[in-house]
């Protein structure tokens, strides 16, 4: 290692470019949630149209909002399995109504 005393040493200009574009994605990777922040994407990335309501033992349903655009449906079936559901196909939006119309006449 050489170093000299007064003057400045440059570092080579392919490091120091390569350390700039590797800085951003190591401060993102290691920076944490911040408490009550969770998990920032969609849950549901594929759905499907194709499960018969009485196969749904529960339904949740997750507004669309910062953490994704879209709204989402997981539905836990009989067997335990959790699978997401399209909220645009007509038998859910149908389910949901009528879900909403209980609840309203529920309060």
């Amino acid at each position: 290692m050489n170093l000299r005393v007064g003057s400045c040493a440059f570092p080579n200009p392919g490091l120091l470019l390569l350390g700039l574009l590797l800085l951003p994605g190591v401060v993102a990777g290691t920076s944490e949630p911040e408490e009550g922040e969770g998990d920032l994407q969609c849950m549901c990335v594929n759905t499907t149209s194709r499960v018969h309501p009485k196969h749904i033992i529960s339904l949740e349903v997750i507004r669309a909002g910062p953490h994704c655009p879209t709204s989402q449906m997981i539905a836990t079936l009989k067997k335990g399995k959790k699978i997401c559901l399209d909220p645009h196909a007509p038998i859910y939006r149908r389910i949901i109504k009528k879900l909403t119309e209980s609840k309203l006449l529920a309060d």
